[in-house]
């Protein structure tokens, strides 16, 4: 397409994809060692039978760092690396095939490497929406099962965009759509243009909505710069070599082309 950049058109080199392979398994590996290091203890028993409750924190012991963590910051830790671990595996199993099938673009290296940490954060989403369901009113992180809440991190991640599109059309659903606003960029449309015909230099006035970002107009193969730019008009001068037709404004989010045709004389 004309106006697709060329920026990671190019396939991606050995190098490229050794790079980015090391990483997710070295990410993968940190991953495993934080969730069995952060891991709440399984409950025991007391002398006397009876279960006894968990303790309030652990330490973790991680290279060159041994934080103590509290339950609850603990499941936060917990939900974070399953959702990036799922992601992880997700990456790593899209990046051998394309790699096996010698299709893989560099620019999409940048998605492998930004993947995990969507799938991450996207767990910890779904674990803060379902919190409240996990638990009683009155109960506490005590009452939440670690294996659970893991595992539907893991296939967040794992699952990153069809969780992304879930949320979007349920509470697409459950709340109201924004209104259009000044920071909503508009369309460009092209209602009218004034006059409708002229000869070389002449003042053109085009307006309509969201021309805020007009850069010039084109009269056939010929173009001008645009002036005077405002959400609602723009104005041009009309160049040498312009052609009758169809003036169309130029922007950054699109060519808004006049509903009428301009006239050179």
């Amino acid at each position: 397409m004309p106006n697709e950049s060329p920026i990671g058109t190019e396939y991606a080199r050995t190098r490229d994809i050794i790079a980015v392979a090391v990483l997710l398994i070295a990410l993968a590996a940190v991953l495993i060692v934080i969730l069995v290091q952060v891991w709440p203890p399984a409950p025991s028993l007391a002398p006397d039978g009876r279960p006894e409750l968990p303790p309030s924190a652990t330490t973790a012991r991680l290279p060159g760092w041994s934080p103590r963590l509290s339950r609850e910051t603990g499941l936060f830790v917990i939900v974070l690396a399953a959702g990036m671990l799922g992601a992880t595996v997700h990456a790593l199993r899209s990046l051998y095939w394309y790699v096996g099938n010698r299709s893989l673009r560099r620019s999409w290296l940048m998605m492998y490497l930004f993947l995990p940490f969507i799938g991450g954060l996207l767990g910890l989403i779904v674990y803060l929406v379902l919190r409240g369901g996990l638990t009683s009113p009155a109960g506490g992180t005590s009452d939440i099962n670690p294996y659970g809440i893991t595992a539907i991190a893991a296939l967040v991640g794992l699952f990153s965009q069809e969780t992304a599109e879930k949320l979007r059309s349920v509470f697409g659903t459950l709340l109201a759509p924004a209104q259009t606003g000044r920071d909503q960029a508009l369309p460009p449309r092209v209602d009218g243009i004034d006059p409708v015909s002229g000869e070389a230099g002449t003042t053109v006035t085009l307006r309509g909505t969201g021309l805020g970002s007009a850069s010039r107009v084109r009269f056939g193969d010929a173009e001008s710069p645009a002036t005077d730019v405002t959400d609602t008009q723009v104005r041009t001068t009309v160049p040498s070599g312009a052609a009758s037709g169809r003036p169309v404004v130029v922007t950054p989010t699109g060519n808004a082309p006049s509903p009428e045709d301009f006239t050179v004389q």
